[in-house]
């Protein structure tokens, strides 16, 4: 082959390669979007990249299978990688919720409030922002995010339902349940009956959180929640059979559940079962000094459980009564 025509080929090889490899780049994502296996579609996209290092859908897909597998330092990398080359509200949101994932609610914000600056109709951004802000006690922020969305979803059980739980956030019970009266109508299922009878738990309506604490666990037995707080309910009522028998339902999910256990102790402690009412409080206590430095016999131990956060002049009644038993 004379020079100018092995010259000639090379040009051509070099021309045409790239336009190759662009092409089974895009084949492999493709390819990739197909298969329900993430390990295996992440593997299709790493070959797409590695064919074409431009290709931004597959490391917007890579993105997603690794956070499917809960590699989410991998996820981020990736839709990071997209942003700093050609943001959009996709690749900004999901890089959101991996950082709500792993806890970082600030970096979480950031994301999810660019992808709606990208993207105005993004309503599942404007929820998971809601989401955000409340983990970060912007309960106000939260709100107005809510009530956007209602405006556009007034039908959307869940979104009535965070309205009502963000107004608790915020104090006013008798306007959460208004929002919650709306979401049962709209979604008789075991958590909004629980979160109405909460509601009326904090206005001391007893007997109304009751109830609906009892329509949460005919739906769902499994609530284990609703039964401990049905418990709670009880022992404000006075009625501390009852109270006993819902914390031990309670306990039936988990044997360690310190705050049942001390629920459980002072239900027995009023039905003069002094012997029972001594061995929860001693094991919910042994629990509690397990992951504290606290002595054992110190009320202290209770300062990060609701007995101390939101009924703190129980476990100050009781807490000598049951301990000197």
């Amino acid at each position: 082959m004379n020079k100018p025509a092995f010259t000639y080929t090379l040009i051509i090889i070099f021309l045409i390669f790239p336009v190759i490899s662009f092409g089974q780049s895009k084949k492999l994502v493709r390819k990739g979007k197909r298969l329900a296996d993430p390990n295996q579609r992440m593997t299709h996209f790493t070959k797409a990249i590695a064919l074409d290092s431009e290709n931004l859908d597959a490391y917007f897909y890579r993105g997603l299978a690794r956070a499917n597998l809960e590699d989410h330092w991998g996820a981020i990398l990736d839709f990071t990688t997209i942003i700093v080359k050609k943001p959009d509200a996709d690749s900004y949101y999901n890089r959101g919720s991996s950082k709500f994932i792993l806890g970082d609610y600030k970096g979480a914000y950031h994301d999810y409030a660019m992808a709606i600056r990208l993207d105005r109709d993004f309503f599942q951004a404007y929820f998971d922002l809601g989401i955000t802000l409340i983990n970060l006690e912007k309960y106000a922020e939260a709100l107005q995010s809510f009530l956007f969305l209602a405006n556009h979803f007034p039908n959307d059980a869940e979104i009535q339902n965070q309205i009502g739980l963000t107004l608790m956030e915020l104090k006013h019970f008798k306007l959460a349940l208004l929002f919650f009266n709306k979401s049962i109508k709209l979604n008789r299922s075991s958590n909004t009956f629980y979160n109405r009878g909460m509601a009326y738990l904090e206005m001391k309506q007893f007997k109304k959180a009751l109830t609906d604490f009892d329509k949460a666990i005919s739906i769902d037995k499994t609530n284990d929640a609703a039964h401990f707080y049905h418990g709670i309910a009880q022992l404000f009522s006075r009625n501390y059979a009852k109270a006993a028998a819902s914390f031990e339902n309670t306990l039936s999910f988990n044997a360690l559940d310190h705050e049942a256990l001390v629920g459980l102790s002072i239900a027995y402690y009023h039905t003069n079962k002094y012997d029972k009412a001594k061995q929860y409080f001693r094991k919910a206590k042994n629990i509690l000094w397990s992951e504290s430095n606290y002595p054992i016999d110190d009320v202290s131990l209770f300062n990060n459980t609701s007995w101390n956060l939101d009924q703190s002049n129980i476990i100050q009644a009781y807490f000598n009564k049951l301990n000197t038993l």
